[in-house]
């Protein structure tokens, strides 16, 4: 037996639904309550016995209740679902392009060693310069104001467990404009907060 339940006058109040009102009703997705027919027979027998049918009214409404708040929570939580698996992703993807920015960062160290370790080479015309390699706290208006961007750059990104395993893993602020800095001036940017470095570069190689 399919009934409708209604408390819009401070009781509960009960009727059988017509097969054209149930249709009615779940197109306008609207509850419909269900009861064995025995059930309702009783009723109709004993319905003087008010209070326990009001009770047996109210029960069924709460049901209904409880699971038009399950249908309403369901997109949301879907959409917790959807969002927690994105930050997943996300975050997996992260730790994904952590993992071969190291390992390029040590495959730029260990071609460093290896170059450093090589049999030696002749080299007619060497360029010398220095690296000046901003960390967290140094005073960028130290620079020369051609690498000040740059280094702010770099601050920006900066990656304290890249940089933990050496400077090779981050960039110079000097750039392509590269210039050959006194002691004296790279001990100042030191004192500024900057490593500095002094390196040379051949311009012309020839093998043994």
């Amino acid at each position: 037996m399919k009934i409708l339940i209604d408390y819009s006058d401070g009781r509960y109040f009960t009727r059988p639904l017509t097969d054209e009102e149930v249709a009615d009703r779940a197109t306008l997705d609207l509850d419909v309550a269900h009861v064995e027919d025995a059930v309702w027979e009783e009723y109709l027998r004993h319905c003087d016995q008010d209070g326990i049918w009001q009770a047996l009214w109210r029960s069924i409404s709460n049901e209904q209740y409880v699971r038009r708040r399950e249908k309403e929570l369901m997109p949301l939580e879907e959409a917790d679902r959807e969002i927690a698996k994105l930050k997943d992703e996300r975050d997996q993807a992260r730790r994904m392009w952590q993992h071969f920015e190291r390992e390029n960062c040590q495959l730029r160290a260990e071609k460093k060693l290896l170059t450093a370790t090589a049999a030696p080479v002749r080299h007619p015309q060497v360029d010398e310069f220095t690296c000046v390699f901003p960390q967290p706290g140094c005073d960028v208006l130290a620079l020369p104001p051609q690498w000040q961007d740059r280094a702010k750059m770099i601050l920006a990104e900066f990656d304290a467990e890249a940089a933990a395993e050496g400077i090779v893993h981050q960039g110079c602020c000097c750039g392509h404009e590269h210039q050959k800095l006194d002691e004296a001036a790279a001990q100042r940017l030191r004192e500024k907060g900057f490593v500095v470095e002094h390196d040379s570069e051949s311009l012309e190689w020839e093998s043994e």
